[in-house]
């Protein structure tokens, strides 16, 4: 039941929402390598930069997730409300 699974905290969009898609893991993979060689091109210094630079992109891009999460959901509630309130519905289930 979802609301058990929910209530156990075993339900965590964040690590359970990963693309499926080949492209996805090409360009993780990618990403990958191309740290790698910035790493062995950059002074210490510099590849600290790109470290900090990287991890801001994270974290920003993780807030946006959540926002639009959030928004998502809300919206399908609402879609919900309205289909439930919906003049023909009532009188189909009568």
């Amino acid at each position: 039941m979802v609301l058990e699974t929910l209530y156990c905290g075993d339900i965590c969009p964040v690590e359970q929402a990963v693309p499926q898609d080949k492209e996805y893991r090409k360009m993780t993979k990618k990403t990958g390598q191309l740290l790698d060689e910035l790493s062995e091109k950059l002074t210490k210094e510099q590849m600290e930069l790109v470290n900090n630079f990287h991890m801001h992109l994270i974290k920003t891009n993780c807030m946006e997730l959540e926002a639009q999460f959030q928004y998502g959901f809300a919206l399908g509630m609402l879609l919900m409300k309205d289909v439930y309130e919906l003049p023909f519905l009532d009188k189909k289930m009568e």
